[in-house]
């Protein structure tokens, strides 16, 4: 299966646009696969993928179908002209095949709808590299801050632990402008994306209480998707709840699990605020207590336009806790378990850095559907006990042995194959 997506993601990248005018000498397929192999492989720079290019050379043209291998300048300044855009439609064809292989829909909840939480984090940030697409922080001692952050969408399922990337935006200022750009900005920009890559799908998006305005739910509206967005106590909402819960007028149902007591308050038919009559909403909240300390351990409330019911409460608080897997086992995945989100491969003058980032998230989601289908990475990855001990191990391989593809290097870690070996001259 992985060599199969491999080989997926480097089809993709043969019908991007190349608008370079400089190193033509190298094609853009082959410049866009070293990059999805850097991160594949987990290479900590740019600088420790280059020096081994000559004892690699092979195995990145057997695996990763790469012909030529350019210097590092040429290869960032390539990268540097590529329009994000041509990289965030990547993501569609590995989607498909997991919906192919009925992935998608065995990670159905409430009947029927794929969920996919949203949220923004940091991947570049610098005292003295920046570009016109930096955004600034200014200090009080007068110094600067350039950054790039990025907003992302994934597929989860509460009770499952793989996670699948379906679109990355950059939170950068947008070509022309002068101000900063936000997560509320690259909202409206990430929506249509998901839509696109996943048209077939009921989506429910899960967002925190920043999302919860009307233009936000209106946009989701417009793309066909649902919504459970977090609230903080603050909102119009809220205050039609503590009128109704003075009357008595919640509805309540409680459950246990094994080591909790969870009890949820819900209404339906609520404004969303003054200036948005329009929108009706509704809410539920979950409070969730140690049965044998008597500790609150949780406490939440969302909003959300599915109608809430005794049937479906248990279901939707699960659903919506679920936003956490975007932060614990996306975000810090790439941050701190071998994908190196946040080092400086490279700023460039124009999208080098976001598009580093966004090859970074498909080779993420590349090994995401790969430990969901493979079984030769699953074996592999138990056999190495962690998945830092695991990328280890597969780079070692990648280094040392000739290798036919991904599934070999996978089968010689497990022991059930040697690596394909060429006769001795």
């Amino acid at each position: 299966m992985i060599d199969k997506l491999i080989k997926l993601v480097r089809k993709g990248f043969k019908k991007v646009s190349d608008s370079r005018r400089n190193n033509l000498s190298y094609e853009l397929v082959d410049l866009l696969s070293i990059g999805f192999a850097m991160f594949s492989l987990k290479d900590s720079s740019l600088s420790s993928f280059k020096e081994q290019y000559s004892v690699r050379a092979q195995n990145l043209l057997r695996i990763y179908g790469i012909k030529s291998l350019p210097g590092d300048t040429a290869f960032r300044e390539s990268l540097d002209e590529v329009r994000p855009e041509e990289l965030q439609s990547q993501f569609k064809a590995p989607l498909d095949l997991l919906r192919k292989e009925g992935v998608m829909k065995r990670r159905k909840v409430l009947g029927k709808y794929t969920v996919v939480t949203v949220d923004g984090t940091g991947h570049y940030c610098s005292g003295k590299k920046d570009c016109p697409q930096c955004m600034v922080k200014n200090h009080r001692n007068g110094k600067q801050t350039f950054y790039h952050q990025l907003l992302g969408a994934v597929a989860v399922h509460p009770q499952q632990s793989t996670v699948f990337p379906i679109a990355c935006e950059a939170i950068v200022k947008q070509d022309g402008s002068t101000k900063n750009d936000c997560e509320l900005n690259a909202s409206k920009r990430i929506i249509p994306q998901i839509r696109q890559t996943l048209p077939k799908e009921e989506i429910i998006t899960v967002f925190d209480a920043l999302y919860a305005n009307g233009p936000h739910i209106k946009a989701l509206s417009a793309n066909n998707m649902r919504y459970i967005i977090g609230t903080k106590g603050k909102t119009y909402v809220d205050v039609q709840v503590q009128e109704l819960r003075k009357k008595d007028k919640l509805e309540r149902f409680q459950w246990e699990t094994q080591t909790t007591i969870c009890l949820a308050y819900f209404t339906n038919g609520l404004i969303l605020n003054g200036e948005h009559q329009d929108i009706i909403t509704n809410y539920f909240e979950c409070t969730e207590v140690d049965k044998q300390t008597g500790e609150q351990v949780f406490f939440s409330t969302w909003i959300t336009d599915i109608t809430v019911t005794s049937k479906n409460i248990m279901e939707l608080a699960s659903v919506a806790r679920s936003r956490w897997k975007i932060e614990n086992e996306t975000f810090n995945t790439l941050k701190n378990q071998g994908y190196h989100l946040e080092h400086n491969y490279g700023h460039g003058k124009k999208y080098l850095a976001t598009n580093f980032a966004i090859l970074t998230f498909l080779a993420f989601l590349v090994d995401q559907i790969a430990q969901q289908l493979d079984k030769d990475f699953q074996k592999a990855k138990e056999v190495c006990k962690s998945f830092k001990a695991f990328w280890e191990k597969v780079r070692y391989v990648f280094y040392l042995l000739p290798a036919m593809s991904m599934n070999a290097i996978y089968r010689f870690i497990i022991k059930r194959r040697q690596v394909n070996m060429p006769p001795l001259e």
